[in-house]
Formats: C-alpha cells, structure tokens, sequence
C-alpha cells in the first residue's frame, strides 16, 4: 500500500486537485482514501509537533538570555544550531538596544527579577584572569582563582551570572 499511496499523493500533488480525487480528475481508490486521509492527518500532527518543538527552544533561548545577560556560554554553542545562536545574538541586540534606548535608559534590565535576601554574598572564584575589581564598599579586590569573598551583591552579581565567581551558601561558607 505504501508505495501505491506514494504514487497517488505525488499524482495529487502535481495536478492540486483535493484527497477525493487523483491527477486529472480520477477519482482516488476508496480503500485508499482513509489511507491518505491518514497519511494527511499524520502530517499536519508532525508539523504542529514541530513547530511547538521550535517555540520551546526559542523561549528556552529568550529565558537564557536575560538568566546569562547576553553572555552565551561556549559549551552551550555547542548543542546549538547555527541558526539558534543566531537568534539567540539578534534577540541580544535587540533586548540590549531596548534597555539602552528606552525611557528606563538606567534601569539594570539584567538583574534580578527577585529582590535579594541579602546585599553581601559570598562568592569563589572559578575563572582566572579575572584580576582586580573596585567595589563601593569594600575597596579594590584581588580575584584569584579559589579564593573566597564577602562581597556586595550588585558589585559581583554580573560576574556570578558568566560564571566567573560561584554564589556559596550554607556548608560551603567560610
């Protein structure tokens, strides 16, 4: 059957006529039009299946831009598609160019959507080359690779989102 219904969906195909009929005005075999109304059934399900397969990953990358502020991980590159990372660097300009040109021009649209328990954080360092940081409250810090820090949360909060610094708390403290 597959290969007879191959035959007359490509038949249907090439003149444009409905599933009732075949190329040239033919009428389609009756056994084989739940044949092909299954076969259109199937897929228009696996299109929509797919489509809102698409919308996922493009929510998921929305949601990764503003969790990462538009810093995009390499080994994250890696289980993207070309076209992904495309969108996801596009959808970064965009969001960036809203903040900066807005009429909130001076809001932090990266930080948190939650206010924090806290305004010190402890934090290690994971990253090297991270070198010297200035802080408001604490004065100039040297950022090494291990080393542990109680720091004021807006001072090191975009380098915990890189990556570069991990958030401790409980029994990983001082």
């Amino acid at each position: 059957h597959t290969a007879e219904l191959h035959d007359i969906v490509r038949a249907n195909n090439r003149v444009g006529n409905d599933t009732a009929t075949g190329g040239g005005g033919a009428p389609v075999p009756i056994e084989m039009r739940p044949v092909m109304l299954l076969h259109e059934v199937s897929i228009k399900r696996n299109k929509r299946c797919l489509l809102a397969y698409h919308a996922h990953r493009i929510d998921k990358l929305r949601a990764l831009r503003w969790e990462t502020a538009g810093n995009l991980a390499t080994p994250m590159k890696f289980v993207l598609s070309e076209a992904e990372v495309d969108f996801f660097h596009e959808y970064d300009k965009l969001a960036s160019r809203h903040a900066i040109g807005g009429s909130m021009g001076g809001l932090d649209w990266n930080a948190d959507q939650n206010p924090p328990e806290e305004n010190f954080i402890q934090v290690r360092v994971v990253q090297a080359g991270l070198g010297k940081i200035e802080t408001e409250m604490c004065g100039v810090v040297e950022l090494e690779v291990g080393s542990m820090h109680y720091l004021p949360r807006s001072d090191v909060e975009h380098l915990v989102r890189q990556g570069a610094l991990v958030q401790l708390g409980g029994e990983e403290s001082f």
